[in-house]
């Protein structure tokens, strides 16, 4: 359900909205609360400001009690502003500034906008309740007016929230310095304000409809994901064994997100989900997670494994962790870097967590192979992961126990000699976004030529474009300029030369005149691969299909043969 509505209406009612914990922190800083004052100074010309949608979830039917799903900084911070408010009349009338009237105003605006009256406990209650970090503060030193003595002693969130209100008050001051009137000041908060300020409102019954919301809301406040998601549950679950569960709880999540750090969390999540349960997309993750994590137990065990699985889910992406304690894992984990490929993260953090390291080096062996075919195949990744995501089932479930087993599993993604062949022989990939890439093809091609071991991140080698990025006229007649582009990234444009050779090479050199350098260069895939006596489309193309024919035995798999 959605409507508009203002803010009057929002807080006016006597509801209570409470911030969920897995929510963070207070966060607008003095940026985004002078935004929302210019604004709000704009509403009498504009009449209203559209604030965005809030998302909120009954807490139980009928107590009149809302989760903030998505919008607890802009309510926290208006809230604040309307706190403001009231202290500013509090000070008028303590100054004698018409002290009757504008007392009975902040009680009667305090009540609107800050805090609920219960005539059976005869006392007020907060309207707003910030999550576990923050609501201390704002009940005990905003809602009291208290300034802390030593500010530099708060928490971040703390600070933020004081800092707000002191803008906001200090905002006030200002625009009402001259005109010190309760009346004009209760109708800005009341008219301009209340009235002013324009919401979306979508009440949803459940978390599964709010992450339905979130997928397809782009609004102002921070967007849920399926980790937040699945944070709230996890923590709700375990809250229902006790304050120290709940805590322990927070810890364990708190180290998975320093772990994690700048992978997605999400992600990392779905992918650790997948390798022991069919493969479920970001869309599903989270309700067939809540499917089968039905208790604290159960919560405690996906905590526990996650947090135990991110120390090696973030070495992934970085093959010289110390953590990769062979040298052939790092060499093949810098391949799957390079082709950006982590549909197979989830068979590779099942393969660690059921094989030994010896068996998990032939896999990762195997993985860069075949993901390579994959990648330059330009196949489909959703199929790939499909089969990835069965295989880590069936290495969770002890059906492999080798690298052997593991590899003859994927061999319907494994791209067959022919159609790799085929593949490489017209495959393009730009240097300037994949340079690192094309340097690691050709020198892996010329260690096959050549009989080498080179490695790539520590050769003298350069990549040189044998047609130049940007060519010189001299090109025109064997790559005419609406050809050229079609070209110059192709594999068989691209060869090795020593850096200071290359340094010195032009772009308006033709080839005959850079011929010598390739057939003087220390590397085979120049001096033997580039003796042609002129360099056109077709002798680019013969040139990739003879790299391509070396390519396929390059990239080979040592347990699958290849089909037809």
């Amino acid at each position: 359900m959605s409507d508009f509505i203002t803010l009057n209406t929002l807080l006016g009612n006597g509801k209570t909205f409470k911030v969920p914990i897995y929510q963070r922190d207070y966060s607008w800083d003095k940026d985004y609360c002078e935004d929302l004052w210019n604004v709000i100074l704009e509403i009498p010309q504009d009449k209203t400001h559209y604030l965005g949608y809030l998302v909120l979830q009954p807490e139980t039917d009928r107590s009149g009690t809302y989760w903030i799903i998505d919008g607890q900084q802009r309510i926290s911070t208006l809230s604040i502003l309307a706190l403001s408010v009231t202290l500013l009349l509090r000070k008028w009338a303590e100054e004698g500034i018409d002290s009757e009237d504008n007392t009975k105003r902040e009680v009667e605006l305090y009540k609107r906008y800050i805090g609920n009256y219960s005539l059976s406990k005869l006392s007020t209650s907060p309207k707003l309740v910030l999550n576990r970090n923050n609501d201390d503060y704002y009940r005990t030193w905003l809602l009291k007016y208290r300034k802390p003595t030593a500010k530099n002693k708060l928490k971040p969130s703390q600070k933020l929230l004081q800092s707000a209100f002191d803008y906001f008050f200090a905002q006030l001051e200002l625009k009402f310095n001259t005109n010190k009137s309760g009346a004009e000041l209760s109708e800005f908060i009341e008219k301009t304000v209340g009235n002013g300020i324009i919401f979306t409102q979508i009440i949803v019954e459940n978390d599964l409809d709010a992450f339905k919301v979130f997928e397809t809301l782009n609004a102002r406040g921070v967007k849920l994901s399926t980790a937040d998601l699945l944070k709230n549950y996890l923590f709700q679950l375990t809250s229902n064994l006790g304050e120290l569960e709940l805590s322990d709880a927070e810890r364990h999540w708190q180290q998975i997100t320093e772990t994690i750090k700048a992978n997605d969390l999400t992600t990392f999540i779905r992918h650790y989900w997948n390798s022991k349960n069919p493969l479920e997309r970001q869309t599903s993750l989270f309700k067939a997670i809540k499917r089968e994590i039905i208790s604290p137990k159960d919560a405690f065990t996906l905590l526990l494994n996650l947090e135990n699985t991110s120390n090696y889910y973030t070495a992934f992406d970085n093959p010289t962790d110390e953590i990769w304690d062979a040298k052939e894992e790092r060499e093949y984990l810098k391949v799957i870097k390079l082709l950006n490929v982590k549909t197979c993260y989830p068979l590779m953090l099942a393969t660690l967590e059921k094989l030994d390291r010896k068996e998990f080096k032939g896999v990762l062996k195997e993985l860069s192979v075949i993901t390579f075919r994959y990648n330059i195949s330009d196949l489909n990744p959703n199929e790939a992961e499909r089969v990835f995501s069965k295989v880590a089932n069936d290495i969770s479930n002890n059906l492999y126990s080798t690298a052997k087993q593991i590899s003859l599993a994927l061999k319907q993604i494994y791209v067959s000699d022919e159609n790799f062949e085929q593949a490489f022989s017209t495959a393009t990939i730009n240097t300037r976004r994949k340079k690192d890439l094309v340097k690691y093809i050709l020198i892996k091609i010329e260690n096959q030529l050549a009989n080498t071991d080179y490695q790539a991140e520590e050769s003298f080698a350069s990549i040189e474009h044998i047609l130049p990025e940007n060519p010189g006229n001299v090109w025109i007649d064997e790559f005419p300029l609406d050809i050229q582009f079609d070209y110059v990234y192709r594999l068989g444009n691209y060869t090795l030369l020593e850096e200071k050779v290359n340094n010195k090479l032009g772009n308006n050199l033709s080839f005959q005149d850079k011929k010598d350098s390739y057939l003087n260069s220390r590397y085979m895939i120049s001096n033997a691969y580039c003796n042609y006596d002129k360099f056109t489309p077709n002798e680019l193309s013969l040139r990739q299909n003879k790299i391509a024919k070396i390519a396929k035995t390059v990239w080979k798999s040592n347990f699958i043969q290849s089909l037809k």
